[in-house]
């Protein structure tokens, strides 16, 4: 089973890009912002205490993530009819990426790619900042790229952090802890330009996703 890793700040097409790979290619999707809101939702003690660290706008530690993660990879990985994982979100630091690659090694695993998905910072505010989602369904809209319709104005609600002063925050922390990943990964990276289309950045995901598989016999 192959595993590419999505790295790339908030707002750059992470998320939609991995939709695309399950749909196109029969992927699995690994993201630890989906994981970690589920937990928050459970209401559980790790939970509550991821509740804490998100709301602050920081990272959540090393240990929490691992945890979390260890166990859906385990599960994904047993299903023979998936033939590559997207991990979007993790890792975010050489420690999680060292962690990462022992996880690989012991589950026969192959990291194929590091796919960086490079967005400025105004761009990030921009995309993320305008984001509201409908409280009734949980669907994402946004202000200025995909307006909700008036009859859903009542309901739309900002994520505490959706901010703009958060995704600064966010931004400057992921320059500062996840630009070491790259050269970490420096021999397998792929660049995506962000400020192409959605077509064309499917376009590459194929060339990617069909070259790697083929190289994988």
């Amino acid at each position: 089973m192959d595993l590419f890793i999505f790295l790339g700040p908030a707002g750059s097409g992470k998320g939609t890009q991995a939709q695309y790979l399950i749909s196109s290619f029969n992927f699995s999707h690994i993201s630890t912002g989906d994981l970690l809101r589920a937990e928050v939702k459970s209401g559980s003690e790790m939970g509550k205490n991821v509740q804490s660290i998100i709301t602050k706008g920081d990272l959540v530690p090393d240990k929490i993530i691992i945890a979390i993660i260890k166990g859906h990879l385990s599960e994904v990985s047993k299903d023979t009819s998936i033939p590559g994982i997207v991990f979007d979100g993790f890792p975010r630091t050489i420690d999680q990426a060292m962690a990462l690659d022992s996880l690989i090694k012991s589950m026969s695993l192959n990291l194929k790619a590091l796919v960086q998905f490079d967005l400025s910072l105004e761009d990030s505010i921009i995309r993320i900042s305008g984001r509201q989602v409908d409280s009734r369904n949980n669907k994402v809209y946004h202000k200025v790229f995909n307006p909700a319709p008036k009859d859903a104005h009542p309901y739309l609600v900002q994520r505490d952090d959706d901010s703009e002063e958060k995704v600064r925050y966010r931004f400057e922390v992921f320059q500062k802890e996840t630009a070491p990943l790259i050269l970490h990964y420096r021999s397998i990276i792929y660049q995506i330009d962000c400020s192409k289309s959605i077509a064309d950045i499917h376009e590459q995901m194929d060339q990617l996703v069909q070259s790697e598989i083929a190289l994988g016999g």
